[in-house]
């Protein structure tokens, strides 16, 4: 019987499509997924891939890519001609997916590297290890990376708790190495379940021994009860088992960011390095904008805040004149698909073609989503992003349906999608004067309100081939000011890794250095954490700039003034009150392009310094 591992098209690297036919035109495989198809291949095991049943680009994809030596051309699949084998494994990220193929007499692996494992016959488990304290600057990470673990999570200070999905084997094998581990939930339960990082903000507000929270009513009885895998400072570890969505764990009272999604995800242990030159962020010597330059920011206008807001917050057509409005950008939504071609149509009309337009695809909850990416080369492949997420979602208002119902997301993030196209229209017409030294990339992510799943798919690629990202801006909810002062803030706190909090730091004060410049009726940035408070960022962990942090890269995220502090001098927070509702419809546009403009001049510095 032949050994046969066929590995789902969406884990063997970034996957771009054109964003006119959605054909399939790139594959960029990472070094490590490269490794385990050569390992797999020298042991006789026989290779294959399956796309989504509409890929006829995909043999040819596949046969251009650095894999074609490891896989067998006869088993190039699409979905829905996949065959079953006894003793086949298939490797998916989708846990649905990985519970039709076992029950079509499959075995699967939700990561690449535990393919081999599972052709063995090993069972696969979640775990939580810990690096004791006492250990905590040892150089422990080599060690973990030489077994078949791959780990979902970091958590806890300097990220030496790991959560992971891993084998029995290596498990034993921690618990002789040193490390305190956790076996959480049942075998098998990675085959067909996915974890979340659920944060209860209700419980955390009502504090010890206070009975106000969201437990008891999702998880009381005994039909999700054991979906729980621990209960920690962070939040609630989920299992959400295939044929169910995150979408019903929506907290009452939950805060910015309240759900994560764990993603397998090899690079949380070998994150990215600071690409050279280093000084590049070290902050010193910082150049001022020039009055030409202060003036081409200047177009960046409130009139086109709005103009964009109104199409994509559904008050005005896609299409000028057009009948078509966008009611929602929710991922279970048709119109999430029509923003997401209204979003690659604005990029690539920029400049007539002058950004390169392309969909970065991932796989989430049945569906193959797109984030959309537009790149506006510079004179070396350095890159600096100006990011926001452009789904939106109203879970908080009564009997909300996101496949039927509107949600608008005119803050939530339609503010920050308007943003970066209005970035990426000011930043352009800077750059046909002058071609930056490095290369500006827009990206705008899908699924964020599930959890953080397009920019962590994104980072994960990115990572995965370690790409030169210098620098993320992120604006999420950036419209929201009612009351003067024009306050906002900046979030890059990052408790596992100071050395990557410190790199983000610079980013935060080239931002407030800059914004006094271009948009002086801001208030000096809020930064989080704030300085020597002894406090942490009530964002960490919850704002899609966290996904690069956590792979490596230098981010921040820009936002309103939503959390107190930092400190007990900082102005008073002005959350804005219709935070996932089908009221999010206001946008106070002039504040909006203050910031806009802001992240402009702070990420044209960084490309141009």
């Amino acid at each position: 019987m032949d050994a046969v591992v066929l590995f789902d098209f969406a884990v063997l690297g970034a996957v771009r499509r054109s964003p006119v036919s959605r054909r399939l035109e790139r594959l960029d495989v990472p070094s490590e997924v490269r490794r385990v198809a050569e390992q797999l291949h020298a042991s006789g095991v026989r290779l294959g891939v399956v796309g989504t049943g509409d890929d006829d680009a995909l043999p040819a994809l596949v046969e251009g890519s650095p894999l074609a030596p490891f896989l067998d051309p006869e088993l190039v699949f699409g979905a829905g001609d996949l065959p079953v084998a006894e003793g086949w494994v298939l490797v998916s990220d989708d846990r649905n997916e990985r519970a039709r193929a076992i029950e079509a007499g499959l075995r699967v692996s939700p990561h690449p590297r535990l393919a081999g494992p599972v052709l063995e016959g090993m069972r696969l488990r979640y775990v939580r290890a810990t690096v004791p304290a006492a250990h905590a600057s040892d150089d422990w990470r080599p060690a973990v990376l030489a077994l078949p673990f791959v780990p979902i999570h970091t958590g806890g200070e300097g990220g030496r708790t790991l959560y992971a999905v891993t084998t029995n084997a290596a498990a034993a094998q921690l618990d002789d190495l040193g490390f305190l581990v956790d076996r959480l939930g049942a075998e098998g339960d990675p085959l067909v379940t996915d974890v979340y990082l659920l944060r209860d903000d209700r419980q955390v507000s009502s504090g010890f021994l206070a009975p106000e929270g969201s437990s008891t009513a999702r998880f009381g009885d005994d039909a999700d009860g054991g979906s729980v895998l621990a209960s920690t400072q962070e939040g609630l570890y989920v299992a959400v088992p295939a044929g169910r969505s995150v979408e019903s764990y929506h907290f009452d009272q939950a805060l910015h960011g309240h759900t994560e999604r764990l993603l397998p995800d090899v690079s949380l242990l070998d994150p990215v390095a600071l690409p050279a030159p280093a000084a590049l962020l070290a902050g010193e010597e910082e150049p001022r904008l020039a009055e030409d330059e202060k003036r081409l920011l200047a177009q960046l206008t409130p009139e086109g805040i709005v103009a964009d807001l109104a199409r994509y917050a559904g008050t005005a057509p896609v299409e000028p004149g057009g009948p078509g409005t966008i009611r929602s950008r929710h991922i279970f939504h048709t119109h999430n698909r029509l923003a997401v071609d209204a979003l690659a149509a604005d990029l690539a009309a920029i400049g007539d073609g002058a950004l390169e337009v392309q969909l970065h695809s991932f796989r989430h909850e049945t569906r193959v989503l797109d984030n959309v990416e537009a790149t506006l080369p510079g004179e070396s492949d350095e890159l600096v992003l100006v990011t926001a997420h452009m789904d939106s979602t109203a879970a908080f208002s009564a009997s909300y349906k996101p496949a039927r119902d509107d949600a608008p997301g005119a803050d939530d993030d339609g503010s920050g999608t308007a943003a970066v196209l209005n970035v990426a229209r000011c930043l352009h017409r800077l750059a046909e004067r002058e071609r930056p030294k490095r290369t500006l990339r827009f990206v705008l992510f899908n699924a964020e309100e599930h959890g953080l799943v397009g920019s962590k798919a994104y980072a994960a690629d990115q990572a995965g081939l370690r790409s030169p990202i210098l620098a993320v801006f992120q604006m999420d909810m950036i419209g929201y000011n009612r009351r003067p002062p024009r306050t906002f803030e900046v979030h890059v706190g990052f408790a596992k890794s100071s050395a990557v909090q410190e790199r983000s730091l610079v980013l935060a004060r080239r931002l407030g250095r800059t914004a006094h410049d271009v948009s002086p009726q801001l208030q000096a940035p809020q930064v989080y954490p704030g300085p020597g408070s002894g406090e942490g960022d009530p964002a960490d962990g919850r704002s899609d700039h966290s996904s690069f942090q956590a792979v490596g890269y230098a981010a921040c995220a820009v936002t309103e003034d939503f959390f107190a502090g930092p400190g007990v001098e900082a102005p008073q927070a002005e959350p804005n009150p219709n935070y996932h509702m089908t009221s999010d419809t206001f946008v106070d546009e002039h504040y909006a392009a203050d910031i806009a403009r802001a992240v402009a001049a702070a990420a044209w510095l960084t490309v141009t310094m």
